[in-house]
């Protein structure tokens, strides 16, 4: 069994929130979930619990404290339910609701449901598109490019005070990608994540 536990632990001195023993448990579960799933469906291209753990979920959870004044948010393009499960586990009393347009996918989120009993968590196994309701928070890891999510974000936030959280690699990309959208309509503001391995920001769009 890898360290699990360091692993959260220097989430906790990255973030400044401790996270409780029964929750560390959780996201363990999730992590045997995911990968015993993906043993017949594909959703994650990691090879061990292990390899999740520290690429998916601590990855995830890196962002804990920009969620902290978050009450009502929505995952885009949700998968295999990151980051948002991660954050879900640690925040349970936020809602969390994920979307997924890939019918396998939603069946492993209603499964992870179940057996981790996330009673703060909404599936919609719909288009983002399609989405009628309205959120204060939407968020998105590896899904699609800024500007097609600022779109979405657009028909979705609340009102003016919502905000667009977006898990983003490399600062060259995120500025490519930034060039393609008028700057002066929105508050934009970029942090870096502190991952151990990869260069990681988190793009916070208002």
């Amino acid at each position: 069994m890898f360290d699990y536990n360091s692993i959260l632990e220097n989430i906790n001195s990255i973030t400044g929130i401790q996270i409780a023993e029964e929750n560390k448990n959780k996201l363990l579960k999730y992590a045997n979930l995911v990968m015993d799933y993906n043993k017949n469906v594909n959703i994650t291209g990691a090879k061990t619990t292990e390899d999740f753990f520290n690429d998916h979920i601590a990855d995830s959870l890196l962002a804990l404290n920009i969620f902290h004044d978050c009450d009502n948010i929505i995952d885009i393009g949700s998968g295999g339910g990151l980051p948002s499960i991660p954050l879900a586990i640690i925040y349970n009393n936020k809602k969390f609701t994920l979307c997924e347009s890939k019918n396998k996918k939603c069946e492993f989120l209603r499964l992870a449901k179940k057996e981790l009993e996330l009673n703060n968590i909404e599936i919609k196994c719909i288009n983002a598109y399609e989405i009628k309701e309205k959120y204060d928070t939407v968020t998105s890891r590896a899904f699609s490019d800024i500007s097609t999510l600022i779109k979405i974000f657009n028909k979705l936030k609340k009102n003016k005070n919502s905000k667009l959280i977006l898990y983003k690699g490399k600062i060259e990309k995120i500025e490519e990608e930034l060039s393609n959208i008028q700057k002066n309509k929105y508050n934009i503001e970029i942090k870096k994540l502190l991952s151990k391995d990869k260069e990681r920001h988190i793009l916070i769009i208002s």
